[in-house]
């Protein structure tokens, strides 16, 4: 029978100005060779095709080849990590969120489990909805890096993305918003090539050393020499463009990239050396700490306690023209819900599509940047830009 899934575990370091950074896990070692498939939607053939060519020894073999011209357009793809266990998550998400960013052209959702977590329940689920994929390795929580690098591997292997979000299923999305907001970020008409890696910055976070601590990276040190970890964006929910997800995918069919026992550091580990536009944005709520209810309240002489309520930032900005992007940690499938209908009864008027002050920064840096602070992909492409409108 299928073992147990494990809760996956957060380490919570401290970045700069106290701020929390959430790092989940993955063992020392595990190579990112396996194979994704979109369960019950693809046919008997094709898998045993991919499960041939994922054991094969031949490094060139063990990339799934496609038709570019047969991938289905898609802005955004976004994959939530799952597991075995939280079937009541993934329904509340649907329900709260994900339904609505199955729009063809424009976004499409898949949660990722592991074949080793398909359970007769699970098996229903994915007759049923249609939207899981399975991971061909054994996953518990300290694998999660490795499911992350299968997002990417799906999304470019099945679709024509320009986008990809990586996030949890402890986690509501404003597809709706983050949509308009990365069109208004793109550099070219067609949103390709954007060199985007987007999501809440971690800064100066140590990396642990302690023998025998849950978060423990000696791994990383070893590697590097390093005892801060590079700036990175967290684990709750981020985003690269497609360009640079094929780039990752690239070189690690080439020369195998380093996996360490942090997934959102080793990410940003990763990137630091590429010439990306990094967008630290302040409307993704991807902090390790639940989010952002009060605490309930029980009035002296009554039996009732307060139903939920936001705290009161969330609750100022959710409806407003600078929407929350990401909110992690919702600790249960009712708050989730709560967010989503808080979300879908927002009076959207016609500045709820404006360019939001959370990233009008890059918007303006985008349309005008100054040579000065621009870096020398920023001045080409911009140049290449104008001299295409004359």
């Amino acid at each position: 029978m299928v073992s147990d899934l494990k809760k996956r575990g957060t380490a919570v370091v401290k970045g700069r100005g106290g701020g929390l950074c959430s790092a989940p896990n993955i063992e020392e070692g595990v190579s990112p060779d396996g194979v994704l498939r979109l369960a019950n939607k693809v046919t008997s053939t094709t898998v045993d095709n991919i499960l041939d060519a994922a054991s094969s020894n031949d490094p060139a073999g063990q990339t799934v080849r496609v038709n570019e011209d047969a991938l289905e357009d898609t802005l955004l793809f976004v994959g939530i990590l799952s597991g075995r266990g939280y079937r009541h998550r993934r329904l509340a998400v649907r329900e709260a969120w994900a339904n609505q960013c199955q729009v063809p052209g424009v976004s499409v959702c898949r949660f990722m489990l592991s074949e080793d977590e398909v359970t007769p329940q699970v098996s229903k689920e994915v007759e049923q909805h249609g939207d899981i994929v399975l991971v061909r390795e054994k996953t518990n929580y300290k694998s999660i890096l490795l499911k992350t690098f299968f997002v990417l591997e799906y999304a470019i292997k099945h679709y024509d993305v320009r986008f990809i979000l990586k996030t949890d299923d402890d986690a509501y999305v404003h597809v709706e918003a983050l949509v308009h907001q990365l069109r208004l970020l793109c550099m070219s008409a067609d949103c390709r090539n954007e060199r985007l890696y987007m999501g809440r910055m971690c800064t100066e976070s140590e990396v642990l050393l302690q023998p025998g601590h849950k978060w423990n990276n000696i791994v990383f040190y070893n590697h590097t020499g390093l005892k801060t970890y590079p700036n990175y964006m967290m684990g709750g929910g981020y985003i690269l463009s497609g360009d640079v997800a094929k780039m990752l995918l690239d070189m690690n069919s080439k020369m195998r990239l380093k996996f360490t026992p942090i997934e959102d550091a080793t990410l940003g580990f990763w990137l630091m050396s590429m010439d990306l536009r990094h967008v630290d944005h302040p409307k993704m709520y991807t902090y390790a700490v639940p989010c952002c209810f009060k605490a309930p309240v029980r009035k002296e002489g009554q039996r009732i306690v307060t139903r939920f309520q936001l705290q009161d930032d969330i609750e100022q900005q959710i409806c407003s023209n600078d929407p929350w992007i990401i909110l992690h940690k919702i600790d249960s499938p009712t708050k989730m819900r709560y967010i989503g209908s808080k979300v879908n009864s927002c009076n959207k008027t016609a500045d709820s599509m404006s360019v939001a002050p959370s990233i009008a920064a890059w918007v303006k840096k985008k349309e005008a940047p100054d040579d000065e602070d621009a870096t020398p992909t920023e001045v080409i492409l911009q140049r290449r830009r104008l001299n295409s409108h004359r």
